[in-house]
């Protein structure tokens, strides 16, 4: 059982290798920009008045890609391929807490390391990051990085779990109320309090409730894909 969905998990990191190419486009793209003001400032000596997004938020575009992927095209081929549905619905599970893992290590090194060297070699105001704008970093590193894992892997698998059901009527449904939630909450003063306050609970509250929170809602909407994978018609 274990080796089928590491197996499983396995062919989903293999079949992502356009997320793979297309984050590593934007990164070395980002890169190059970092290099031509850093080689900009050494020569001048001039500060640019530019705050571009931090170099390690772009490995945010694997896991979330791969919610898109692998509910689009490695879940129909495993279930053609007669894998099971445990198996695939584990896989899929595996893949996004390592990638999600991964990432968020990798976005921290890059935070503490990288942008700190970019600012001050390029003559930048600053980076634009998730850890500042969440409050994340403020309990150090460590904490940062559990607070980013469980956020992330919490919008990865309600990506994953929306884009599975979309070829069901429960699916539209699904569509219609996260846009009725979005259009009818914000205007209404205590329905946008209601939103903010869990918003504000799965992104900004304290470091043991915040990703408590995260991972346990992350476990509920997870259970619930399998029932709409159980429905998938082979």
């Amino acid at each position: 059982m274990h080796n089928t969905i590491w197996a499983a998990a396995r062919l989903n990191f293999k079949n992502l290798k356009m997320a793979y190419l297309f984050t590593g486009i934007v990164l070395a793209c980002t890169f190059i920009q970092d290099v031509v003001f850093m080689i900009m400032h050494a020569i001048s000596g001039a500060n640019f008045d530019q705050q571009s997004v931090g170099w390690g938020m772009y490995f945010y575009l694997i896991p979330l890609l791969a919610a898109f992927w692998i509910p689009l095209r490695s879940v129909q081929r495993m279930i053609n391929l007669g894998a099971k549905r445990s198996t695939i619905y584990w896989g899929a599970l595996v893949t996004y807490v390592i990638a999600c893992a991964a990432v968020s290590l990798l976005a921290v090194i890059s935070y503490c390391l990288y942008e700190p060297f970019a600012v001050n070699a390029g003559g930048a105001v600053g980076r634009l990051s998730l850890f500042d704008a969440f409050g994340w970093i403020n309990q150090g590193p460590i904490a940062a990085l559990f607070q980013q894992f469980a956020f992330l892997l919490l919008v990865t698998v309600v990506i994953h779990t929306v884009v599975l059901m979309q070829d069901k009527w429960y699916g539209w449904v699904t569509d219609a109320v996260i846009v009725a939630i979005i259009a009818v909450f914000t205007p209404i003063a205590p329905l946008r309090a209601a939103l903010m306050w869990f918003l504000n609970l799965i992104i900004t509250s304290p470091t043991l409730l915040q990703i408590g929170s995260c991972l346990l809602l992350t476990a509920i909407i997870y259970g619930l894909s399998r029932l709409v994978l159980d429905a998938k018609v082979m």
